[in-house]
């Protein structure tokens, strides 16, 4: 049994992510992002520099630059069939799309700071 204040709070936070354009934009966001890591990863990578994600560096360290995209690329398809299945049940979702592409915004950004 839900409170009435938490029905309010959960519609109050999911009523502008549920527009299609705001899902568009957060999801373009997601990919958008996602790839423009995997695209100055890439670059930093050719230039000798060192993988900043501590999570993927010990991979490209032993498996390979193609073994780490290979990892990203099912742990993003993965994400976006989660998201797939979930969004009408659950629309606050949403919410957690939009701190990864933010997060995944922080990654590129650091990602062009080391490059440059």
């Amino acid at each position: 049994m839900s409170l009435p204040g938490q029905v309010a709070v959960g519609a109050r936070l999911s009523g502008g992510l549920n527009s299609r354009l705001n899902q568009f934009m957060i999801l373009t966001a997601f990919v958008g992002f996602q790839a423009l890591d995997s695209l100055t990863t890439h670059l930093g990578l050719a230039l000798q520099h060192q993988e900043l994600n501590r999570i993927m560096a010990p991979l490209i360290a032993t498996q390979g630059e193609l073994a780490a995209y290979a990892v990203k690329g099912t742990a993003v398809a993965v994400l976006l069939a989660i998201l797939m299945l979930m969004y009408r049940q659950k629309p606050l979702v949403w919410h957690a799309y939009h701190v990864a592409a933010w997060l995944t915004a922080l990654g590129v950004i650091a990602n062009l700071v080391q490059l440059f």
